[in-house]
């Protein structure tokens, strides 16, 4: 099922998509829909059995106000190793977290801040650069799940773009700030629930930046699969219902280019993923 988040302008609803047509699933909040589990699945497929397409203004962020979102650190090797003198860890390696504040969604710009409006001040620009990554959704709470029994604890997947200031990241080592300014987490376009996308290693990511693949790679490239992630993050944390893990990125983020190249007003990122979609931002700049 592909499950949506759109605007009529006055409200936002949850959305079933069907052959390019939306179906409205009876749920306001994507959350809600997800806390009521299969009889929430249900309720949702009859609704949009029972309903006309509908029309809507525009897509949404799928979960406009996510619980948590854990950020891996490097999980693909080709990220690792474009990086000059990386070690690579000997486990998964949460190393930040993106707040709801920063989740946008599809069509929404990616604002690169006016470093004379902002309170951090950094001469040169911020440095903004992209990272496409696999977006995981926590289905029910769980709290020391077995790698083996992980996926069971998907709701399923969406894409999320990882902006960060690296100009923020690389100055005193703050991670967590340089990767949640105000539109730094693009996410959608919609949810693919996990019984569509079985196998999330053969999840196939991309990201263009005005046309250009910039990042390609598969679910099976990870360092630290999926169901590691999770048993990895459980041993620790309980995770809740609308939590989600943002799985790493692969090689080609601009700051590893050479030249660096960041991103501009004017620019467009698109994340593609064969069966989640596109998701497209452009990039704006104001204070």
């Amino acid at each position: 099922m592909r499950l949506i988040t759109y605007s009529t302008g006055h409200a936002s609803r949850v959305g079933i998509e069907r052959d390019g047509a939306c179906f409205d699933s009876g749920y306001a909040d994507m959350l809600d829909l997800i806390r009521d589990g299969a009889a929430g699945m249900e309720r949702a497929a009859a609704a949009a059995d029972a309903g006309r397409p509908v029309r809507y203004d525009r897509l949404l962020a799928p979960l406009p106000r996510p619980g948590t979102i854990f950020g891996c650190g490097v999980n693909y090797a080709s990220h690792g190793e474009e990086n000059p003198g990386f070690v690579f860890p000997d486990e998964p390696c949460i190393n930040f977290i993106k707040l709801p504040s920063a989740v946008i969604g599809t069509g929404d710009e990616i604002v690169i801040p006016d470093t004379d409006a902002a309170a951090i001040k950094r001469p040169d620009g911020f440095n903004v650069d992209y990272e496409v990554e696999l977006g995981v959704v926590f289905s029910r709470a769980a709290r020391n799940v077995p790698a083996a029994q992980a996926l069971d604890y998907v709701f399923g997947y969406t894409l999320i773009n990882d902006v960060g200031a690296r100009a923020v990241q690389f100055h005193n080592g703050q991670l967590d700030l340089a990767k949640n300014f105000d539109t730094f987490a693009p996410m959608g376009p919609c949810i693919v629930t996990a019984d569509e996308l079985t196998d999330p290693s053969t999840a196939h990511i991309q990201c263009f930046v005005n046309g250009d693949l910039r990042q390609d790679a598969r679910g099976s490239d990870m360092i630290h699969s999926i169901p590691v992630l999770i048993e990895w993050i459980t041993s620790i944390i309980t995770c809740q219902p609308g939590d989600c893990i943002s799985t790493g990125t692969p090689a080609g983020c601009g700051t590893f280019r050479d030249p660096p190249t960041y991103l501009k007003p004017g620019d467009v990122v698109e994340l593609r993923e064969d069966t989640i979609g596109t998701l497209v931002n452009p990039v704006a700049r104001r204070g």
